[in-house]
């Protein structure tokens, strides 16, 4: 697999929204931003297929490519701070200090 973009999307009483779609969500969880990693096939799909089997993928992250997920996952949750007024969020992570919230 390839991965071939790093998504925002934004998630709203049990429905994600991106672009002109709107999709429910499996889990009813708080509302918030999530980031959605697109891939495309590879031919190292072809070439681990041996080891990996059916239905499973491999990909071998770029420190690059580890850097903009964490930049967008960093983006996701103060993005979702803000969705709450700065009150935080029932679940997931936390990654802010108490400074922060006053």
């Amino acid at each position: 697999m390839i991965l071939s973009d790093i998504l925002l999307v934004k998630r709203v009483d049990g429905y994600f929204y991106i672009g002109d779609y709107k999709i429910k969500a499996d889990r009813v969880s708080s509302s918030g931003y999530a980031v959605l990693l697109v891939f495309e096939p590879s031919k190292l799909d072809k070439d681990f297929y041996c080891v990996l089997g059916p239905g499973r993928f491999g990909y071998f992250p770029s420190a690059k490519a580890l850097d903009i997920i964490k930049e967008k996952l960093d983006l996701s949750d103060h993005l979702t701070l803000d969705l709450h007024n700065g009150k935080g969020w029932e679940t997931g992570p936390r990654p802010f200090k108490l400074v922060d919230l006053m």
